[in-house]
């Protein structure tokens, strides 16, 4: 049988493998960006949910609030298209 620290300890490992696959997801979405600005997103937005007692949704809400910050800070550095005077 499992004691708590073990059970604990296999949720937070699987919580890192999931926060690792967010960032190959948006490193994909987003290849425009270096790699290591989307790494550095997801991390710091990771470490906002760091008291959060319910973790089971912690990668999906970090891999959504990371996607919006990333298309606004690629929205920015993204010029828009000229506009053709008529």
């Amino acid at each position: 049988m499992t004691n708590d620290a073990e059970v604990a300890q296999k949720a937070a490992d699987a919580e890192r493998e999931a926060i690792r696959q967010v960032v190959t997801v948006l490193q994909q979405r987003f290849p425009g960006l270096d790699d290591a600005t989307v790494a550095g997103y997801v991390t710091d937005i990771h470490k906002r949910f760091d008291t959060a007692r319910i973790r089971d949704f912690v990668p999906l809400l970090v891999e959504r609030e990371a996607g919006r910050a990333l298309t606004r800070l690629t929205d920015e550095t993204i010029p828009a298209p000229r506009q053709q005077s008529e």
